[in-house]
């Protein structure tokens, strides 16, 4: 049996890379050349702690857990993302329509501009309210 049916066998079951665990690498990385650059104290052991716990990761047998952390953090990763590129689409949005507020429940509704007094029906809890658009 060669190498590579051995390391195959081995990791059989195994969770293996996903965005998290590439996360964790970068970040791994990053502070490695930091503390070869500045001589941080301590950092050297966080490097340790980040690629101990990735390798753990990859390594696992318990996919479904994996796979839930893997999950959250693309969620975390998706809202970080969406709050920097939101800015941009809300200001090219706001030319073209208004965006009120649900005086009941607060849901955030869009209305074109340009259309005078308009009744406004909240999709959440079906309040009606009047705005001029």
């Amino acid at each position: 049996m060669n190498w590579r049916d051995r390391l195959n066998r081995f990791m059989y079951g195994r969770y293996g890379q996903d965005e998290l665990s590439r996360f964790l690498l970068i970040v791994g990385f990053i502070l490695l050349i930091l503390d070869l650059l500045f001589r941080i104290p301590g950092v050297g052991m966080i490097v340790l702690l980040i690629l101990g716990y990735n390798y753990f990761r990859m390594l696992s047998r318990n996919v479904p857990a994996r796979y839930a952390e893997n999950q959250k953090f693309l969620q975390l990763k998706d809202r970080v993302l969406g709050f920097f590129r939101g800015g941009r689409g809300r200001a090219e949005d706001l030319k073209t329509n208004h965006i009120y507020r649900c005086p009941k429940c607060s849901q955030k509704i869009r209305i074109p501009r340009g259309k005078g007094m308009v009744e406004i029906t909240c999709p959440k809890c079906r309040t009606r309210f009047r705005k001029r658009s």
